[in-house]
């Protein structure tokens, strides 16, 4: 069944659903990271132990997301992301009854391994519905939907918690996921249809050979720009607000800033990939966001500090659309599971590592050195994506 009909103005009404999935990735992970810490503090749980549960998600997303994407190719991602969203509903579920580290481990690595699931399951779903600009209109809806879960989803568990307590929150969070099941169970059979049916099992060899194609080695390279700026900044930013005198609910403020921003831009992305080259406006929208880790040691204070937001959001709502489109070009439809898969292993490498070295920069000298030199990391894996693509046609 092929979806590559309608317009931007008229598109079957499952879209909208479609572009609601988006919501479930990012949300999960907001709110994990807000309430997990905060659900080890009330356990008793030291700093060292809340890091380490933090990390070994990200290690197994970062370890089984090509294997996943290459599944997801052969059973479709409408049935990967019904799978995802229905096993980490569960899983999340039983957060509420862990009160001890084995137990909080074995769930962070389940978790791990089910959220990738749905994650890349819906980036193959929406980024296989329709080609050219309706298909950067298709990535920008849904990325505003997944930047928009990241406003919303901390602020629901957060009261959650202050009125239940961290524990009880979890359930909370569960039915937020469990939301999502239906909105899988609602987008038609066969709707998906451009996004699947390889017959090859495909796991990691087949990921990593992917990166033979010079333009997978482009979307990862801005990939990895976009994970390390974000995760430096968010890490960091409100740490030198708050020891520079801002409070912590004002730091907070800027967070969202940078996320309000990213939601807004992020529907605009099929217009503006009418006017400039995809390519290109995803490594300016990311060296927007590069230049705001720049800049920050001098953008320390209120109300300049919401500058540094802006550049950041710029970088975060513009590069997922023009990103899952570049992904959608540049492999066959029946290997755009195991590409997308192959970037989310990129990012969860990308944003485990951008804060530890950062830390350490700064512990070595301090945030004036720290942040510009993140920023120029980031901006050397825009130049090589660049330098890679400016002899190339559009769309390479």
């Amino acid at each position: 069944m092929s979806t590559d009909t309608g317009t931007s103005t008229s598109i079957p009404w499952w879209y909208w659903l479609a572009y609601m999935t988006g919501g479930f990735g990012l949300g999960l992970n907001a709110m994990m990271s807000f309430l997990l810490p905060l659900r080890a503090v009330d356990l008793g749980m030291s700093i060292g132990v809340i890091g380490v549960l933090l990390g070994v998600k990200g290690v197994v997303e970062a370890v089984t997301s090509i294997p996943i994407g290459g599944l997801i190719d052969r059973i479709g991602p409408r049935r990967a992301f019904i799978i995802g969203t229905s096993g980490s509903t569960v899983v999340v579920a039983l957060y509420g009854f862990a009160t001890t580290i084995p137990a909080l481990l074995l769930l962070q690595v389940t978790l791990g391994a089910l959220r990738p699931m749905a994650w890349v399951g819906s980036q193959s779903f929406v980024s296989g519905l329709r080609d050219g600009p309706d298909g950067a209109r298709d990535t920008g809806r849904l990325s505003f939907a997944a930047t928009g879960a990241q406003i919303i989803a901390p602020l629901l568990v957060g009261f959650g918690a202050q009125r239940y307590g961290t524990g009880p929150a979890f359930f909370i969070f569960a039915g937020y996921c469990a939301v999502f099941i239906f909105v899988g169970f609602a987008l038609p059979h066969g709707s998906d249809s451009r996004s699947a049916g390889s017959t090859k099992r495909r796991g990691l060899a087949a990921g990593i050979k992917l990166l033979s194609n010079r333009a997978v080695r482009v979307v990862m390279s801005l990939s990895a720009a976009r994970l390390w700026i974000n995760g430096a900044w968010v890490s960091f930013f409100p740490l030198l607000l708050v020891t520079r005198g801002t409070s912590e609910g004002a730091a907070s403020t800027v967070v969202a800033v940078m996320a309000v921003v990213g939601t807004i831009l992020s529907p605009m992305t099929g217009r503006l990939s009418q006017r400039v080259r995809v390519e290109f406006l995803a490594a300016f929208s990311l060296s927007c966001g590069a230049l705001g880790l720049i800049l920050a040691p001098l953008l320390s204070s209120m109300p300049v500090a919401y500058f540094s937001a802006c550049l950041v959001g710029i970088g975060h709502g513009i590069s997922l659309p023009t990103l899952l489109v570049l992904v959608g070009r540049a492999v066959p439809s029946d290997q755009r599971g195991l590409a997308l898969g192959l970037r989310s292993s990129v990012n969860q490498a990308a944003a485990a590592v951008a804060p530890p070295v950062i830390a350490v920069v700064v512990g070595a000298t301090a945030f004036s050195v720290g942040f510009p030199l993140a920023g120029a990391v980031g901006l050397l894996l825009i130049g090589s994506a660049v330098a890679s693509i400016q002899d190339e046609p559009p769309g390479f």
